[in-house]
C-alpha cells in the first residue's frame, strides 16, 4: 500500500476562526446608505433633546453636570469622543493614554450612560420623553440597517434604500417592542415584590414576624429579575438582527438572542470585545481621514486670505484652525459684523454634519458588527448556514433569474419537482 501525501494549497482562516467575518463590518458599515441613516437619525435625535429642553420645566430647561442638554451632547461627541491624540513615548504620553485614546468610542458610550441615567434621576419627565423620541427614532432606523447588513452578509446583495425603509416600516412595532418587553417584565416583577412583602409588612406585630419567614420567596422573586434585567440588557444588541434576519417578530427575537447568549456566553463575549477593538481602531482611522479632511480645506482657503483694506483675516474670525487635538476649536476674534455670525454659523454647520458623519460610522457599525455576530451563533447553535435570510416576495423579484430560490414542493410529487425545476 502506497503512501499518499497530500499538499495543502491554501487555508480559508475565516472557516477555521469564524470571528474573522466581524472583519468584514468595516467595510458594510461605511456604505453610504447606512451612514445617511444613521447621521439622520443622530441628528433627529440630538435635535429633539435640545428642543425638548427649551420647554419649561419640569419637563424641560434641565441643568446636568453644571451644564445644558446641548452642551453635555457636544461635551461628549467632541471632548470624550474625538479623544486625546496620544502614542506610547511621544512627549509625555504613555501606552495608558494611548489605552484611552484608542477606547474613546468606549468611554463615549459609557458616559452617555451615565448621563441618561442621570437625567432619569435629576429629570425624569425629560429622560421619558426623549427615551421615547429615541427609541421610535433608532428602532426604525436600526431595523433598516440590520436589514441591509443581513442580506449583504448572507448573500453578497446589496437592499435598496427604499426596501430596507419599507421593511423597516412593517417591522417597527416588533423592534420598538423588543427592547421594551423584558424591562416591562422587571417592572412587573418588581411591583409584584414590592406589593407582596411591603403591603404585609406594614400590618402591626405579624408583619415583622412574617415577611421575614417568606423572605425566600422575595430572595427568589429578586433572582428572577437580576436574570430578566441581565437578559434583556445583553440581549438588546441582537434582537433587531433577528427581527432583521428571520423576518419574525419582538417575541422570536427575544427568545432566540437570549437563547444564543445563554448557550455561548464566552463566545458571544469573546465577539463582541472583538468587535469593539476593531471598530475602535477603524474609528481612529476615519477620524485620521476627517481631520486631514478639515485641515487641508482650512489651509487651501486660508492661502488666498488676506488683511485687504485694513479688514484683518476674515478666516480666522469665521473658522479656527482644525488640530489632532480639537476638529472644532472656536473661532478666535470679536465679529466684525452680523455676516461673521452668519458665515460662522454656515461653517459650523458643516463642520458639525461632518463630525455628524463621523459619529454616524460607529452606529452603523455597531448594527453590522452584532448582525454578524447574530449569524455567526445562529451557525453554531442551530446549526443554520450563514447565507440564510428571511427573503419577501418582492426582493425575490428583484433578483436575477439564476440567483432566485427554487420554490419547494409539498408532497414531493416528482412531476411537480420537476416543473419547479424548468421554471
Amino acid at each position: 500500500m502506497s503512501d499518499e501525501t497530500h499538499e495543502v494549497q491554501s487555508i480559508h482562516w475565516r472557516q477555521c476562526f469564524a470571528f474573522l467575518e466581524i472583519l468584514r463590518s468595516f467595510r458594510m458599515a461605511i456604505h453610504p446608505a447606512k451612514l445617511f441613516l444613521c447621521f439622520v437619525a443622530l441628528a433627529a435625535t440630538a435635535l429633539a433633546a435640545v428642543l425638548v429642553d427649551q420647554i419649561p420645566a419640569p419637563v424641560g430647561q434641565t441643568i446636568v453636570n453644571g451644564q445644558s442638554c446641548y452642551e453635555n451632547l457636544r461635551h461628549i461627541l467632541t471632548d470624550t469622543l474625538w479623544g486625546h491624540w496620544a502614542l506610547p513615548y511621544v512627549g509625555s504620553s504613555t501606552w495608558d493614554n494611548f489605552w484611552s485614546f484608542l477606547m474613546a468610542p468606549v468611554s463615549a458610550m459609557k458616559e452617555l450612560v451615565v448621563l441618561g441615567v442621570t437625567y432619569w434621576m435629576d429629570a425624569p419627565w425629560f429622560a421619558l420623553v426623549n427615551t421615547i423620541i429615541c427609541l421610535s427614532i433608532w428602532a426604525f432606523v436600526g431595523g433598516a440597517v440590520t436589514r441591509m447588513a443581513a442580506v449583504r452578509f448572507a448573500r453578497e446583495e446589496n437592499v435598496p434604500l427604499k426596501r430596507a425603509l419599507a421593511f423597516s416600516c412593517r417591522k417597527w412595532p416588533s423592534t420598538v417592542s423588543s427592547p421594551l418587553i423584558p424591562f416591562g417584565v422587571l417592572v412587573l416583577l418588581a411591583l409584584g415584590v414590592g406589593i407582596v412583602t411591603g403591603l404585609p409588612l406594614m400590618i402591626p406585630y405579624a408583619g415583622e414576624i412574617l415577611v421575614p419567614l417568606l423572605f425566600f420567596l422575595t430572595l427568589g422573586m429578586g433572582l428572577i429579575m437580576a436574570l430578566v434585567f441581565v437578559g434583556g440588557a445583553f440581549s438588546v444588541g441582537l434582537q433587531w438582527p433577528t427581527i432583521a434576519a428571520e423576518g419574525s417578530d419582538s417575541f422570536d427575537a427575544i427568545s432566540r438572542s437570549v437563547a444564543y447568549i445563554s448557550s455561548r456566553p464566552w463566545r458571544y463575549l469573546f465577539y463582541t470585545v472583538f468587535s469593539a477593538v476593531y471598530g475602535c481602531l477603524t474609528f481612529i482611522f476615519l477620524k485620521f481621514v476627517v481631520f486631514l479632511a478639515l485641515r487641508i480645506t482650512h489651509e487651501a482657503v486660508s492661502k488666498f486670505t488676506w488683511d485687504w483694506a485694513g479688514a484683518g483675516d476674515k478666516l480666522p474670525r469665521l473658522w479656527a484652525v482644525p488640530t489632532l487635538a480639537n476638529p472644532w476649536p472656536v473661532a478666535g476674534g470679536e465679529p466684525w459684523a452680523a455676516t461673521d455670525v452668519f458665515g460662522s454659523t454656515v461653517i459650523a454647520i458643516f463642520v458639525w454634519i461632518v463630525i455628524g458623519l463621523l459619529v454616524s460610522y460607529l452606529f452603523s457599525f455597531f448594527f453590522t458588527a452584532q448582525t454578524v455576530i447574530y449569524f455567526l451563533l445562529r451557525k453554531i447553535v442551530d446549526a443554520t448556514d450563514t447565507e440564510e435570510v428571511y427573503t419577501e416576495e418582492a426582493d425575490e423579484e428583484e433578483l436575477p433569474l439564476g440567483q432566485q430560490a427554487e420554490v419547494p414542493v409539498a408532497g414531493g410529487d416528482a412531476e411537480g419537482q420537476g416543473a419547479a425545476e424548468k421554471t
